[in-house]
């Protein structure tokens, strides 16, 4: 077994400039080092330049790097959107992700991949997809990568796809896409949290899941699935590290749910490509706990800083 790498430590950062100093202060002070920068901040990177080299400016004089970052994501900024004619939006979208992600000196760009099933809230107005259609999605998704993955190449980011809890988007659909592009710069995210709500744990129903994970299943029948992880070890180069119990998409911090964080260490300990190691958890989980106690239940599992 091989050694882990660092933890990112995933923020968004205050739009206000001004206040980017003390928030990195607390950061440095509690021992981080990597930053995880979130979806909103690079985007607002991309916006104000005054942003952007603050933030670089200020890491750089802690001795902190930015490391990681997600891309923008919702229906139409996901890759594999099925409404024709919208798949430029997700294409644009990522593309400018990763020149921003190069100009950060980033190292990982996660992205997301698209509902294909379109109902209720997620159904624009006059369409309506019933039912998954996973071999076109497939298609879409690789002709958008077919783009992007050699500008991730060019701006030496690596792109990952992350399991989400959707038929587009688990580990046996992901691994019709990455082995097949066969590149350094596109590999996998691997979500804890994500893979916990697909997995077929004792006595889950998959009717008390949360709804808005089995309406883009069609009949509302997710298919539960095996561990994920296993399937993804050979191409993961990020993770995702929240936990949750099972029904519904907490990021809880690992230990407040149902994740057995001791199989998956041991098994990212094996994982042939992987970079960085992220937390992602949800803000009033990451407000509400002491950041030193937070840090110190990551070491409590074996991801240190």
């Amino acid at each position: 077994m091989s050694e882990l790498p660092p933890l990112s430590w995933g923020k968004c950062f205050p739009e206000n400039i001004s206040e980017i100093p003390a928030v990195l202060d607390q950061l440095h002070a509690a021992g981080v080092r990597r930053i995880s920068l979130e979806s909103p901040s690079l985007k607002h990177c991309g916006k104000d330049k005054a942003f952007r080299d603050v933030l670089l400016r200020e890491t750089a004089a802690r001795n902190m790097r930015l490391h990681d970052t997600h891309a923008p994501f919702g229906a139409m900024e996901s890759l594999g959107y099925p409404v024709p004619g919208k798949g430029e939006i997700a294409t644009n979208s990522v593309r400018n992700a990763i020149e921003m992600a190069s100009i950060l000196g980033i190292q990982t760009l996660t992205v997301h991949l698209a509902r294909t099933r379109l109902v209720g809230p997620y159904a624009p107005e006059g369409i309506l997809y019933p039912s998954e259609n996973l071999p076109a999605a497939r298609e879409r998704i690789l002709r958008q990568l077919d783009v992007l993955v050699p500008l991730a190449e060019k701006n030496k980011v690596v792109i990952a796809l992350e399991n989400l809890f959707l038929p587009s988007s688990t580990a046996a659909f992901l691994a019709t896409v990455v082995p097949e592009i066969n590149s350094p710069y596109l590999g996998y995210c691997y979500d804890a949290g994500h893979a916990l709500l697909l997995e077929n744990q004792p006595g889950k129903r998959t009717e008390d899941l949360i709804d808005w994970v089995r309406n883009g299943w069609s009949d509302d029948k997710v298919i539960l699935q095996p561990d994920q992880l296993d399937l993804m070890l050979p191409h993961v180069v990020t993770c995702h590290l929240h936990d949750n119990h099972g029904l519904n998409d907490e990021h809880l911090l690992p230990g407040n749910g149902a994740a057995d964080w001791t199989k998956i260490v041991d098994r990212l300990k094996t994982a042939p490509r992987l970079i960085s190691l992220q937390t992602e958890l949800i803000h009033h989980v990451a407000d509400s706990v002491p950041l030193e106690d937070q840090i110190a239940v990551y070491a409590k599992i074996g991801l240190k800083l």
